[in-house]
């Protein structure tokens, strides 16, 4: 474990000069197979009495720099790259998961994590279930039972940013004999560590944050050694593995973490405040508000408040359809993290997928707009979200 700072780390960690060439980056090392030297060498790797790159799907020299970048940046033992986020997620959650058991999640969260707990996860005998976010801590403790092995919670959560106190969680999680596990993808360990608040495992969709250029798919699951070695064995065999040209790029992003996330996290809380004020917008979901439910809770366990908040617009759909289709500096889209600022109507994206019930539960109402705010200028920000506001 490391005793620098983050941000040292986060350019340091995991890496160093190539020892044959004296290259300074990573090489990007595009290999299925790794030779051996002689019949013993193989025995004795065969027989676990040495550590070597053997197959690509079992371990690759770009893609554990990442994972030991991430182990160091996390606080944790080990790390297991994957193709995505959802990869990080689903192969999680079959490893640590039997027949017979069950886990809870937060019912404000993606929507993918959300369908696959409670509507894949019983293919296996598993029943996933829904908790409400308000009130969260209480509202677990009052559905944990014998068979419940494992709880889930994003953090911030996506898209409302609600924020419980992870230490609290955790305390009733482990009284109970249940894992914590924790989706940070919105903070990134730039601005959470939730292995610090007692959390078991920690996810990252990498596409998001960590990559923060969106050219890039990836996911990471970081951890205590016998947890980790859990999902390792079976992200092996289902081989969701992380190529290694992206776990370049991934790389090069989390060298700049830090100085991406708080820019983009100070201009989101200059624009959450100004959107506030606003005649049109109805509501401002960001835990960087006073006005925000979970702001003390932020407040203690985040070193910045994150750059995704989500407003509700005093308008019927039309109205919001002009609002997004005014902005131009702001594009439309799915995903998070990036440089560039995205905004996203999941009423829309969600209402072919989710039933008119699972969308009134999950808050996602025809006036909800998530912003996912990238490194433009705040001045050039507030005059396109300005632009669309007009439009109402």
């Amino acid at each position: 474990m490391s005793n620098q700072h983050f941000d040292t780390n986060a350019v340091h960690a995991g890496q160093q000069p190539d020892p044959s060439t004296g290259a300074l980056t990573t090489p990007v090392i595009r290999s299925a197979p790794f030779v051996f030297g002689s019949l013993a060498a193989m025995d004795a790797y065969a027989a676990g009495d040495i550590t070597c790159f053997e197959y690509g799907r079992t371990a690759n020299p770009t893609v554990r720099a990442v994972e030991r970048k991430m182990a160091v940046l996390e606080g944790a033992d080990d790390a297991v790259a994957s193709s995505s986020g959802m990869a990080a997620l689903s192969t999680t959650l079959l490893a640590l998961l039997r027949t017979g058991d069950r886990m809870l999640v937060a019912d404000d969260g993606y929507r993918r994590s959300l369908g696959f707990i409670r509507d894949s996860l019983p293919r296996w005998g598993i029943q996933g279930d829904w908790v409400p976010v308000d009130d969260l801590v209480d509202n677990v403790a009052a559905e944990l039972d014998a068979r419940t092995r494992l709880v889930m919670v994003e953090a911030p959560t996506n898209p409302h940013l609600r924020l419980p106190s992870l230490s609290d969680l955790a305390e009733v999680c482990h009284r109970a004999g249940a894992l914590l596990v924790v989706d940070a993808t919105l903070a990134s360990p730039a601005l959470l560590r939730p292995l610090e608040h007692g959390a078991d495992l920690v996810l990252h969709s990498a596409t998001k944050y960590l990559a923060g250029h969106n050219d890039l798919l990836a996911g990471v699951v970081a951890g205590r050694q016998e947890l980790i070695d859990e999902v390792r064995a079976l992200h092996l065999n289902l081989g969701a593995t992380l190529d290694a040209d992206p776990a370049f790029l991934l790389l090069r992003g989390l060298k700049t973490l830090s100085l991406r996330v708080k820019h983009s996290s100070a201009t989101a809380l200059d624009l959450a405040r100004w959107l506030e004020a606003q005649p049109g917008v109805r509501a401002v979901y960001y835990p960087g508000l006073e006005s925000n439910p979970d702001h003390a809770s932020a407040r203690g366990q985040m070193s910045a408040y994150g750059a995704v908040l989500s407003i509700e617009l005093d308008a019927d759909l039309d109205g919001v359809g002009r609002f997004v289709d005014a902005l131009q500096v702001i594009y439309l889209g799915t995903s998070l993290g990036g440089v560039e600022s995205l905004a996203l109507h999941l009423g829309v994206m969600m209402r072919h997928g989710l039933t008119r019930e699972d969308r009134d539960r999950l808050g996602l109402t025809d006036q909800l707009v998530r912003l996912s705010i990238g490194l433009e200028d705040v001045d050039d920000l507030r005059a396109d979200l300005a632009r669309g506001l007009r439009q109402l």
